[in-house]
């Protein structure tokens, strides 16, 4: 499982449509993974890159939801470094969240 994890790389389908800041984190420990209600609505801090926050939102209708989710679970339990791949940001101007639609485990 582990050896999986490791070699895992996910990359989802990259939207350029009302795209603002495409791009990815730098890695880095996520930390505060949490679903935020009722919807599966998830965010994770991670570097601030391109959004204004740290905050990152993982969609739960993302199509590797479970998958990106496990990754990000599992690296922050075991202190594993991981960057993620996000196309927007969501929610506010003044309180932007990077949307999530990839992730790479560091070796």
């Amino acid at each position: 499982m582990k050896k999986l994890l490791l070699s895992l790389i996910l990359v989802s389908g990259f939207s350029y449509a009302d795209m603002n800041t495409p791009g990815t984190t730098s890695y880095s420990v996520p930390t505060n993974l949490h679903i935020f209600n009722s919807k599966g609505d998830t965010f994770v801090n991670l570097p601030a890159i391109g959004c204004s926050t740290s905050v990152y939102y993982l969609s739960p209708s993302h199509t590797k939801y479970d998958a990106i989710f496990s990754i990000l679970l599992a690296a922050q339990t075991a202190k594993k470094k991981v960057k993620v791949r996000f196309d927007k940001c969501v929610n506010s101007k003044t309180n932007p969240f990077g949307n999530i639609t990839g992730i790479y485990l560091k070796d």
